[in-house]
């Protein structure tokens, strides 16, 4: 595994040019305090989860001064040390830039993978020779519990609930350079964990790091199922009398929204397929559904970052019709105008205000309106639905969303908002809280040129004392016990709702 298929893992990394590195302390510094006037103008709260807008200042101040008492300074350290002060956000749309985890010893890796299910972590791959650990739970990780291991890991990098921080430690307690972080007196060579074996015993194992190379080609992976589509909004009946239906959604990206830019930076087959137009694919996929009766669809969204939310809202149409437009999302959010924001969607606040019938300044809040009319649509075949006349394509009787921990941002979204139309959700629950930030506003740092992300919007789904304001829980999720059956499969959710419906 490369390092930098790790990094994704942990941290997207950003393209920055080798003359940005070369810039002087007070460059850097100057961006730093740019980037800060920024996040106070653009994001909704940044003071609240520092203890008040004084605290907010003193930690930005601390910071600085740390960074300017250094005898130098790369753009790479002010990112890092940069981000784990907002990690205090609990803001996964808020960063200074991907920063790489600071290197202090060459690469190496566990010979083990991780995965999350609902009530922990467990070994998910292995070399042959650790093969008979996969599927135990990770206990301990270096003598420390794993919640521990887990509150470490929330001060130096950003999460907003729990399965945020399991999602963190499956990456970071793989690679010897973020395992440095969480313990430092850490050798770089081994490090002991507490597992725990299908059987409910524990067992207290040493686990060498290894470097890069032909070690990894003999890695055993937990199994995968062919029948299921892998594709970005691929979709096929997985049964030969057309009972079930699954599509996958990897990113809620489309050609609904042409600029390529918007595309991620992935060299994976499924991000370099021609992208569609999501009215077009559901409206072929549910005909196909309605001449063949099919009872079932299974909208698989795990591992989807996001894209754009309103892109979904065809699909939606197609499926429920009218209904979509009637249905109370419950769904709070607020947009926070700056400069950035309106520069960001091409528009005055004059223009703004005279959009939304407002008369706003900057500064205020613009309360999103209910979602009742095409208007809030990004559609490139807007004609075909507004044939429907509020009918839906077809609906079928049993319908379920499959999400997991990296299930985030427009795709966190779509699993909610089918949730809110009455569709079961299943799977691991999503590493973004209902209750959050939203919406990201780039901003470019001046000498540097280095891309950062604030936040700028503030969204409620629950009232705050309700449990799902934090972690929105799955109607079904799978035991260890469903995992196990499954041989701790990749598919092990698409599996269980099969057998589930036979």
């Amino acid at each position: 595994m490369t390092k930098r298929i790790l990094i994704i893992i942990i941290a997207l990394v950003s393209t920055i040019t080798a003359d940005a590195q070369k810039l002087t302390k007070e460059q850097l510094l100057q961006d730093y305090d740019y980037f800060f006037s920024q996040l106070e103008q653009i994001h909704p709260d940044p003071y609240i989860a520092f203890g008040g807008k004084e605290a907010f200042y003193q930690a930005v101040r601390n910071l600085r001064d740390n960074l300017a008492k250094r005898d130098s300074l790369t753009l790479d350290e002010m990112k890092f040390e940069g981000n784990i002060l907002l990690s205090t956000l609990h803001d996964g749309h808020t960063n200074m830039g991907w920063a790489e985890i600071p290197e202090t010893m060459p690469d190496a890796f566990l010979p083990l993978r991780f995965r999350v299910i609902p009530d922990g972590i467990i070994v998910h791959g292995a070399l042959p020779e650790y093969k008979s650990l996969i599927g135990a739970y990770v206990r301990e990780v270096s003598g420390l519990p794993l919640d521990s291991v887990l509150t470490r890991i929330d001060h130096i990098s950003t999460t907003e609930n729990r399965f945020g921080q399991y999602k963190m430690a499956s990456g970071f307690i793989r690679y010897n350079n973020t395992v440095k972080l969480l313990f430092p007196d850490f050798d770089g060579k081994q490090i002991s964990m507490k597992l725990r074996l299908g059987t409910g015993r524990d067992t207290l194992v040493n686990l060498p790091f290894y470097q890069n190379g032909p070690l990894w080609e003999p890695f055993i992976h937990a199994p995968e199922d062919s029948r299921f589509p892998k594709g970005n909004f691929e979709y096929r009946f997985i049964d030969d009398q057309k009972q079930t239906m699954v599509i996958r959604i990897n990113q809620v990206i489309s050609a609904d929204i042409p600029d390529k830019s918007l595309m991620a930076d992935d060299d994976t087959t499924e991000t370099k397929a021609p992208r569609v137009i999501v009215a077009d694919v559901f409206a072929k996929m549910l005909r196909e559904m309605k001449a063949a009766e099919s009872p079932r669809l299974i909208i698989d969204l795990r591992g989807n970052g996001g894209g754009w939310t309103s892109i979904m809202y065809a699909a939606f149409y197609e499926l429920f019709g009218q209904r979509f437009f009637d249905t109370d999302m419950s769904f709070h959010y607020a947009t926070k105008l700056s400069e950035m924001y309106l520069k960001k969607n091409g528009i005055t606040l004059e223009q703004f205000n005279e959009r939304r019938g407002a008369n706003l300044s900057l500064g205020d809040f613009s309360v999103e309106r209910k979602i009742e009319s095409f208007d809030e649509f990004r559609c490139a075949d807007m004609g075909m639905l507004k044939a429907l006349n509020g009918q839906p394509i077809y609906t079928p009787k049993d319908i379920y969303v499959v999400t997991d921990e990296h299930t985030f941002s427009a795709a966190f979204h779509t699993a909610y908002m089918m949730w809110r139309m009455g569709v079961r959700v299943v799977g691991v629950p999503s590493s973004q809280a209902p209750n959050t930030f939203m919406e990201v506003t780039p901003v470019n740092l001046p000498n540097s040129g280095l891309e950062c992300s604030v936040s700028n919007s503030l969204q409620r789904c629950f009232p705050d004392d309700d449990l799902k304001a934090k972690v929105f829980t799955p109607d079904i999720q799978l035991t260890y016990d469903d995992y196990r059956k499954y041989n701790f499969s990749k598919d092990a959710e698409l599996l269980f709702l099969i057998d589930m419906n036979m």
